[in-house]
């Protein structure tokens, strides 16, 4: 029995020896990944694509309404606000410590390395340098799938309010 649990735990240790053996990235190989993702500049320029489909999203939203000019403004001071609280809480100053932490916690030196080295080729470059028509097509099909739930979304909550006025009505 004693040679049964002292082999069983022999084998468990070899199982778990390759993770233990995998060795934490380390800030320079984070640094130098992030570096060669252009991860800051990714943010940077992701930024003003939020803000034309954040409007483009409402203009259609709107579209079949006719606004005052100053409800217009309003809605139009309302996004200005929205966006500025968005360019707060992505900015790389906020995101870098959560991007080197998600990279550290997920990969491995050796990942690290194989990222940099990929991110580094001239194929890593080119996809990054479709990166934002990738990500400005992503967003365009998906604003193609949540323009018409927000619509929908909305009819309802105006018959809602209609509904609950009538009910209110001698």
């Amino acid at each position: 029995m004693k040679k049964l649990s002292a082999a069983l735990l022999a084998a468990a240790l070899c199982l778990a020896a390759p993770f233990a053996m995998a060795a934490q990235p380390s800030d320079a190989q984070v640094d130098k990944l992030l570096e060669v993702m252009r991860a800051r500049q990714t943010i940077d320029a992701m930024m003003p694509q939020v803000a034309a489909s954040q409007r483009q999203m409402v203009a259609q939203m709107t579209a079949n309404q006719k606004l005052s000019p100053e409800q217009q403004a309003k809605l139009d001071r309302l996004l200005d606000k929205s966006m500025a609280s968005i360019a707060r809480a992505m900015s790389w100053d906020k995101l870098e410590p959560v991007y080197r932490d998600i990279y550290r916690q997920t990969f491995t030196g050796e990942d690290m390395d194989a990222m940099i080295g990929f991110y580094g080729s001239p194929a890593g470059q080119k996809l990054l340098d479709k990166m934002p028509q990738l990500m400005q097509n992503t967003m365009a099909g998906v604003q193609k799938l949540l323009v018409p739930m927000l619509e929908e979304m909305q009819r309802d909550i105006e018959a809602e309010i209609k509904a609950a006025e009538t009910d209110r009505a001698p």
